[in-house]
């Protein structure tokens, strides 16, 4: 991540902000090669069905790729969660100075999971009732604030993923 931000010319440095070793930040090894990342998703219990995949390529989005080719449906969701408190975590440490636990990286990311079933479950239920439509409207953050979206798609044709 550090090293596609000096590549736009920002002046940070390149060193991991989670494990500050010599290592790049990059997308792989703040993901999964990065030893904080490495121990959280050790915790899962599909890991050692992606194990093999994380030491065959380097390049994310291969890696994602052929993480969600192997993996359940449901585990694929988790994955997707993982990742995002990984990224939560980074950006935990990089603006608030506050190093979160593995564990409690982990553990987020199944809460997070839980919750959003749970909205799921009680939407589906009252799916039947007549909902209002609103308009949704991009609202410009307070000052101070800056408004990042992040999203992701996957191609299983092309086989790409772009993050």
């Amino acid at each position: 991540m550090r090293v596609r931000i000096r590549d736009k010319g920002v002046n940070c440095s390149p060193i991991c902000t989670l494990c500050n070793t010599e290592e790049e930040e990059d997308r792989f090894h703040l993901f999964f090669r990065c030893p904080g990342s490495s121990n959280i998703w050790s915790m899962w219990n599909a890991f050692s069905i992606i194990s093999g995949i994380l030491t065959q390529n380097h390049d994310i989005n291969v890696v994602i790729f052929n993480v969600l080719q192997v993996i359940t449906a449901d585990d694929a969701t988790l994955f997707g969660c993982v990742l995002w408190r990984i990224w939560k975590q980074r950006n935990n440490k990089i603006w608030n100075d506050i190093t979160d636990a593995q564990s409690y990286v982990f553990d987020r990311a199944k809460t997070m999971l839980k919750d959003w079933k749970t909205t799921r479950s009680i939407q589906d239920t009252s799916s039947n009732r007549q909902q209002s439509k609103r308009n949704v409207k991009w609202m410009k953050p307070n000052a101070g604030r800056v408004k990042c979206n992040i999203d992701a798609s996957f191609c299983k044709l092309s086989n790409r993923v772009g993050i």
